[in-house]
This record gives structure tokens, sequence and C-alpha cells, in this order.
């Protein structure tokens, strides 16, 4: 329609002013919608790590989907069991992959990873070798999904600030009316991506520098406790010792005093039997 209105081809029964305004809605939504990925994009490229969780559920929204859509081709169901069965897919998947933290970085890394090589590569697609390139990237994906599972953090930021970052750059270029260009979009999203991976890292590391306080003030407050503990069973043991030097040194002087009175009796014995 548009092409039509450009080129000066009138359209049956609908007017200039229709036309007109068909396609100042259409400008108004594509706008909008621009808006709404560059807003997305953004936190996916700086909050990536943080957002893990949400990205994980609607990461496991699509899974579910296309499972869901395979099951019901594949076993041939009709009527009201396609969406029922597609439904129950997607809300299963969704629940596992936010229950389970390795799976759903798992299935985010791996759609990321195909969503920027569909973004970077198939546009442009003209020969069996670009094919190849994107199921090698599939494949790469998939070995990068393996990876994330052992080693999480890393990989997630670098995936979801490039991911993030080919969002904001595609937006921005199409906001700013140099959508034509599509370097220039790949350099904006190239220097988002970079702010991005360095944002998060730097949220990392200040996490793990303010657990590893904690973790210290803990051990601290601990060892603390142990030689508070040592000392008062220190003063324990001097005070038993003291209790049992004590009667000790109290038979000595009793011993003492009952030599004093047997030396004065024998005085008294000596005395009275000279008169």
């Amino acid at each position: 329609m548009y092409q039509a209105w450009t080129m000066g081809i009138d359209l049956p029964g609908i007017s200039d002013g229709q036309i007109n305004m068909v396609l100042s809605r259409i400008t108004q939504m594509a706008m909008v919608i621009q808006i709404v990925t560059l807003i997305i994009g953004v936190l996916v490229c700086c909050l990536g790590l943080k957002l893990v969780r949400v990205l994980s559920v609607l990461a496991g929204i699509v899974i579910g989907s296309g499972i869901g859509t395979g099951v019901v081709l594949g076993l041939g169901f009709s009527g009201t069991m396609i969406p029922v069965m597609i439904l129950v897919c997607t809300i299963v998947t969704a629940v596992l992959c936010g229950g389970v933290r390795k799976l759903g970085i798992f299935f985010v890394v791996l759609l990321q990873i195909i969503g920027v090589a569909a973004a970077l590569f198939l546009p442009g697609i003209r020969d069996l070798t670009q094919v190849f390139l994107v199921f090698g990237i599939g494949a790469a994906a998939l070995l990068l999904a393996v990876l994330a599972v052992i080693k999480p953090e890393p990989v997630v930021v670098v995936v979801t600030g490039i991911s993030g970052g080919l969002s904001v750059g595609n937006a921005a270029a199409a906001l700013l009316g140099i959508g034509g260009n599509i370097w220039t979009g790949y350099g904006i999203g190239a220097a988002a991506a970079l702010i991005g991976i360095w944002v998060q890292f730097m949220m990392q590391s200040r996490k793990i520098g303010k657990n590893e306080k904690v973790y210290a003030e803990r051990m601290k407050g601990q060892v603390s406790r142990e030689s508070e503990v040592e000392k008062a069973r220190k003063i324990l043991e001097d005070e038993e010792e003291e209790e049992e030097i004590s009667p000790k040194k109290g038979k000595t002087v009793r011993g003492s005093d009952m030599s004093e009175e047997e030396d004065e009796d024998d005085d008294i014995t000596i005395i009275s039997e000279e008169l």
C-alpha cells in the first residue's frame, strides 16, 4: 500500500485521507515498537545477568511453544487439543526453566546466540555458504550453552551484552532515520555491547566484593568468639588450679600449728617435772 501511494497509484475504494491515516498509524506503531525494543535491549545489555531468571522464563515460553507445536504436528491432534497441548507444554517448560537455573541459562544462551546469528546473516542471505554459516553458528551456540551451564556468569554477561547491544543498535538506527545503513546500526550495537558488558562485569565484581566482605566479617566474628571461649576456658583452668593449691596450703599451715602446739606441751611437761 505504501509503495502504491508513493508511486501515485490510486487504490479502489480508498481515499488519500484514509491512506495517510493508515500510514501515520503504522508509523506510530513502528516507532513504539522501536522504542520498546530499545528499552528492552538496554536492559538486557546492561542487566542481563541480573535478569537471567526473567530471561529464562521467556526462553522457556519460546521453547515450550515450539515443543508443543511439534507434539501437535507429530501426533496429529485436532480441535481444542491443539491450543491445550501447546499451552501445557509452554507452561511446563517455562516453570522448569524458571525453577532450574542451569536449564534456564542453557536455553537463554542458546536462543540469544541464534537470535544474534539470525539478525546478522539471515537478512542478507544469498547463497548456500551463508546458510551453512548460520548452521555453524547454531552449533557454536549449542557449545556455548553447554559452557554456560559450567561457567554461567561470564558467558551470560558476554552473550546478553552482545544480544542487547545489537537490539539497541538496530532500534537506535531506525529511530534516528538511518536504518538503511546497516553498518551504522552495527557500530552503535557494538558500542552498546561493550558498555553493557563492562557494566555487568563491574556489577558482578562488586557483588563478589560484598560477598567476600560479609564472609570476612563472619570469619572474624567466629575467630573472636573462639578466642573468647579460649580465654574463658583458661580462666576456668586457672581457678581450678588455685582451688587445688589452696587446700594443700591449708594442710601445711595446720601441720605447722600442730607442731608448735606439741612443742609448747613438751616445754610445759619439762617445767613441771623440774618443779
